[in-house]
């Protein structure tokens, strides 16, 4: 939300469009004399005209806008260069309603609050689907600055949303992040359901890992209620209440803004009572020191049907005295190093004789042997190459000497959307499955799965990348052991370690 009075926003508008309050005037059918007082504050157009004062305005301005002109808009409102003219025509419409609806309530007297007249302006109905992220982020960022908290609610059945949608969705995370203050407090709680098409299942898995792993350092949640809606309901306490319905080929039917306190209380409780009632938490987030003190990590790998998604290299396949020299590096306590031991053990006498599937991506084998760098129990730690070479080599034993053990490399991305963001883990087995959430501000956590539904989502999801069959699986073992054999070869050359090549 661009945060400005009506008339400072109409002559930005008219100083970008490279226009004239006269020229504007006339498109409108007004004297300039009531353009000039709008922009100077002095007046506002009657609540009557205001939806065909703003529609004409936002025609005029996009219409008489030249290439340069067109880009300093856009580029003024933050709006992305591909917006079609039609688009361009109602993000501008809806802002200048917006802001009309701002400016109105603090500068109207004789308007007061809990009228039908102001349910009238304080709802603004038909927002493109394409500008809704952009125009809630502005709201969000607006609010912020305001108030420095945040508490943001939204409910949406992911099955059935548009990628666009979903991404969307997701993008709240990190935007938010980006917008944080020491002084801010924000908290973020989504209500999804996964009723619907299925057919998205890589796509859908690899954004809720993505949304639960990143920026631990948020106040984030996810909650499961069988949603069973083609709804998406957005609400910021006591700000705003956005809600889009949906046809079920995902197509936006209606789009409905409100700043009515009474719509937004109503809603926003009524979601909080559901999420506090009646939502399952999709993961219980739990420490690297915990995970072993109180262990999981052994009642994990103790399990059956092992598979690991290995999105970054990480204390797997170490040799035993390896596994031993780091945890002594990085631990201290007592019950901690037992414990450790006895993983240690399992994983050398049992885990790695037992039938295990593997995807690891190729691409993080590279990056660790060449930089050393990995998280041993989710904590980061530097490795010497030698040290590198050791556990590569165990690894390269293990393959070689156990057909139970079967290893894929994955060399690319399952989900072009993705592909810039960093490569998910995640680890199942029968009973127990966890992933890891990303190192920032030295918390190492896990997040265990909850929830019954998201359990059998990812294990829907492993089977299909486990079973692809095109160019980005490398399964062949002659041909895993030839890289992990070249990628050592490279690194030791950069190392200088000439007595490593045979």
């Amino acid at each position: 939300m661009i945060n400005i009075t009506f008339g400072q926003l109409l002559e930005k508008l008219v100083y970008l469009s490279k226009q004239k309050k006269k020229t504007l005037a006339k498109e409108l059918g007004y004297d300039v004399s009531y353009i000039s007082k709008w922009i100077s504050n002095k007046n506002l157009p009657t609540q009557k005209n205001i939806a065909q004062i703003c529609k004409a305005t936002s025609t005029f301005i996009v219409n008489s806008l030249s290439p340069s002109s067109m880009d300093e808009l856009m580029s003024y409102f933050e709006i992305d260069k591909d917006t079609s003219k039609e688009n361009l025509i109602e993000y501008i419409d809806t802002l200048l309603k917006e802001s009309y609806m701002e400016t109105a309530q603090k500068s109207i007297p004789h308007v007061h609050k809990n009228t039908h007249v102001q349910e009238s302006y304080n709802s603004i109905i038909h927002i493109n689907p394409k500008l809704r992220k952009q125009y809630l982020s502005h709201d969000m960022e607006s609010f912020m600055n305001r108030f420095n908290k945040i508490d943001l609610i939204l409910s949406a059945n992911l099955f059935k949303a548009t990628d666009e949608d979903k991404l969307s969705i997701a993008a709240i995370k990190p935007d938010l992040w980006q917008l944080k203050k020491d002084d801010v407090s924000i908290r973020i709680r989504l209500l999804i359901g996964f009723e619907g098409d299925k057919e998205d299942i890589v796509f859908n898995t690899i954004l809720l890992l993505n949304m639960i792993s990143l920026h631990p350092t948020l106040d984030f949640e996810i909650y499961n209620y069988e949603l069973n809606s083609n709804t998406i309901i957005f609400i910021i306490k006591d700000d705003l209440l956005h809600v889009a319905t949906f046809s079920q080929d995902k197509r936006c039917l209606f789009s409905n803004m409100s700043k009515e306190k009474g719509a937004i209380d109503e809603m926003y409780y009524t979601l909080d009572n559901i999420i506090k009632n009646q939502g399952n938490p999709l993961v219980e987030k739990i420490s690297s020191i915990n995970t072993i003190k109180e262990r999981k990590y052994m009642q994990y790998i103790m399990g059956q049907d092992l598979r690991w998604l290995m999105g970054d290299m990480n204390e797997l396949f170490m040799p035993p005295d390896l596994f031993e020299e780091i945890a002594s590096t990085l631990f201290t306590d007592k019950v901690v190093l037992e414990e450790l031991n006895k993983i240690n053990l399992f994983l050398q006498n049992i885990t790695y004789k037992s039938k295990l599937k593997v995807l690891i991506y190729e691409a993080e084998l590279q990056r660790y042997i060449s930089t050393g760098c990995l998280r041993f129990f989710n904590i980061p730690i530097t490795l010497t190459f030698d040290q590198v070479k050791s556990h590569i080599n165990h690894m390269e034993k293990i393959i070689k000497e156990s057909d139970l053990v079967q290893i894929k490399l994955v060399d690319g991305d399952f989900v072009e959307s993705f592909k810039d963001n960093k490569n998910p883990s995640l680890y199942l087995s029968k009973n127990m499955k966890f992933f890891k959430i990303d190192n920032e501000n030295n918390i190492n956590d896990y997040a265990v799965i909850r929830d019954n539904k998201f359990k059998s989502i990812c294990n829907e999801f492993y089977t299909t990348i486990w079973e692809k069959d095109n160019s980005i699986i490398i399964k062949d073992k002659e041909e895993i052991l030839d890289k992990l054999k070249k990628n050592l070869a490279y690194a030791s050359i950069i190392n200088s370690d000439n007595n490593f090549i045979e």
